[in-house]
């Protein structure tokens, strides 16, 4: 796929993840009676746009995603500027009325939780659709496609363009298979018998113990990633629509679980307080990555934007102006309070986040730019 498939592709995936999102909020705020002043396609300037039913709709130029703008939602700021232009404390209560901050804080929580809780089950979906699927099971030797910094199989020596043919002497016909005995050995040494440049050698490795964060990091137990000899097509081990939900509904939970640890870790990297800046990715990473994965069989297109809507998901409730997770933390300390912080004091948390936010995405495509860089 081409650099502009790319992003196309890119784009869309993103559209689809953050509208899903935005229309969460939405449609637990229209249902709450908060007044919503625009939802929109994309971000201004605009292109078109349409009022029904007191909503402005707009489609919009710049194509990142969208957004739902509700009234109230960045506390009084509103409110004052109505007193500016001379109306009285009554008219503003009344032209206030359905404003988000004049809704009860559970509310409010709820409104801000609807976001992520959607993603969440677009996740869950997509993972029940790609498990209901005929997967693809690799069989055969597995060719060594990229070998990861400072892990066990750089300590060996295994090389990309290596092919693994077996592990203690044990051949095996299913691909996983081979990577879950080489796992189960963690805290062991394996020997693996490869293949390089036509020539047979023995390479001795011991596994790591993985953790969860390491798992959400990426890293494995050897530290390689991997081609198989071919693909076969095996039947869906789903029994029923029941089954796949469920089966959808945990692996985005247990996939949600592992996500904080890894971005802390990554995070932490970033600000030269651990050594895993290396594992975080951002829009252009992720960006890449859309365009190998869309020329891979459907089941990993659709495994791969779940992963990117539970991310999202999580991204999103952690309690960080302006996340949703951290504009609840702003209406708990509201509650804590017991009165509204001022509108300038409110403002003043949510840009500053922001700032915090943009500045931590552009050290990330700076990494990713790197690696790009390098191929």
């Amino acid at each position: 796929m081409g650099v502009l498939g790319t992003v196309l592709a890119f784009i869309g995936v993103l559209v689809v993840l953050v509208l899903v999102h935005e229309f969460g909020h939405f449609l637990v705020a229209k249902r709450a009676g908060i007044t919503v002043q625009e939802f929109g396609v994309g971000f201004p300037p605009r292109i078109a746009s349409v009022v029904w039913r007191g909503t402005r709709y707009s489609l919009n130029w710049i194509p990142l995603g969208g957004f739902v703008k509700m009234l109230g939602e960045d506390g009084d700021a509103e409110a004052e500027k109505m007193r500016r232009r001379g109306l009285s404390d009554a008219a503003v209560e009344t032209a206030m009325r359905g404003a988000f901050n004049r809704r009860p804080i559970w509310v409010r929580i709820v409104v801000l939780l609807a976001g992520v809780a959607m993603n969440f089950l677009l996740a869950a979906v997509l993972f029940a659709v790609a498990f209901s699927l005929p997967g693809q099971q690799g069989r055969g030797p597995l060719t060594v496609t990229e070998v990861q910094a400072n892990s066990p199989a750089v300590a060996a020596g295994l090389k990309v363009g290596d092919v693994i043919v077996a592990a203690d002497g044990r051949t095996f016909d299913v691909s996983h298979d081979l990577t879950a005995y080489v796992r189960s050995r963690a805290g062991h040494e394996v020997v693996l018998t490869i293949r390089r440049n036509g020539e047979a050698t023995s390479l001795r490795v011991t596994p790591r113990k993985l953790t969860a964060s390491d798992e959400a990091k990426g890293l494995g137990a050897v530290g390689f990633s991997y081609e198989p000899q071919r693909f076969v097509e095996v039947a869906s081990t789903v029994h029923g629509p029941l089954d796949a939900a469920w089966q959808g509904l945990s692996a985005a939970g247990d996939l949600a679980l592992k996500i904080p640890g890894g971005l802390a870790s990554a995070v932490g990297g970033l600000l030269g307080l651990s050594p895993d800046a290396g594992t975080a990715v951002g829009p252009i990473g992720i960006a890449s990555e859309t365009g190998r994965v869309l020329q891979a069989p459907l089941v990993a297109q659709l495994i791969f934007v779940g992963i990117l809507s539970v991310n999202l998901a999580v991204l999103n409730v952690l309690p960080f102006p302006p996340l949703d997770g951290g504009r609840i933390a702003v209406v708990a300390i509201e509650a804590i309070r017991r009165r509204r912080l001022p509108a300038e004091r409110e403002a003043l948390i949510y840009l500053t986040g922001f700032m915090v936010l943009i500045a931590l995405v552009i050290l990330i495509s700076i990494q990713d730019i790197g690696r790009l860089i390098e191929g």
